[in-house]
């Protein structure tokens, strides 16, 4: 039996101490594996912002090399890898119901509800926005046309219509409801 037991956060309370006793700060990049590369690397530019930084093994020379096509985009101040996985197997699938693994996006209030109505303008569904029990932090979740499982969400005080997570009604993430074929889905 397990010692752990709930502990709530104190409203306010998320960026009031990041210090970390072996220094370690903010995310500096994820890797997601993606079966169809340029597909996602637009999806990330179009729907997320980002702007390209890295991008390898697409010449001559690193294909000669066997370097496996990778990018690094930039979202905000955080890096997203992907690569094609070299066995071409991956473990992201449209159909898994799990909530992790997922990447969170930090976001203001306002941005946050802007940024549901920006991704269902473009036919991508979106869950939420989420509030959570315990903590003072409101959530939307949406995926990319492969299934990568991501979240915006916003520590400040958010003034619209909220859901709040294990609600008799409302359940958790329909991780499943999510799966689109973005751009196809553009409206």
């Amino acid at each position: 039996m397990s010692e752990l037991q709930n502990i709530n956060a104190r409203d306010g309370q998320r960026f009031v101490d990041v210090s970390n006793a072996f220094g370690l700060g903010s995310i500096d990049h994820f890797a997601l594996p993606t079966q169809n590369i340029e597909l996602m690397e637009r999806f990330i530019r179009e729907v997320l912002g980002g702007k390209p930084y890295y991008y390898a093994g697409f010449d001559e020379t690193d294909r000669k090399m066997g370097r496996a096509k990778h990018i690094f985009i930039r979202v905000g101040n955080v890096l997203m890898q992907c690569a094609e996985p070299a066995d071409g197997k991956m473990i992201i699938r449209k159909d898994d119901p799990n909530s992790p693994p997922h990447q969170a996006f930090l976001v203001t209030a306002a941005d946050l509800k802007g940024n549901i109505e920006r991704l269902r303008s473009l036919g991508i569904p979106v869950a939420g926005p989420y509030r959570h029990r315990g903590i003072d932090v409101v959530s939307a979740y949406f995926q990319s046309p492969e299934g990568h499982k991501l979240e915006i969400c916003t520590w400040e005080p958010y003034e619209g219509e909220t859901l709040v997570t294990g609600d008799p009604g409302v359940g958790t993430v329909p991780w499943l409801k999510l799966a689109h074929d973005w751009p196809n889905t553009q409206r």
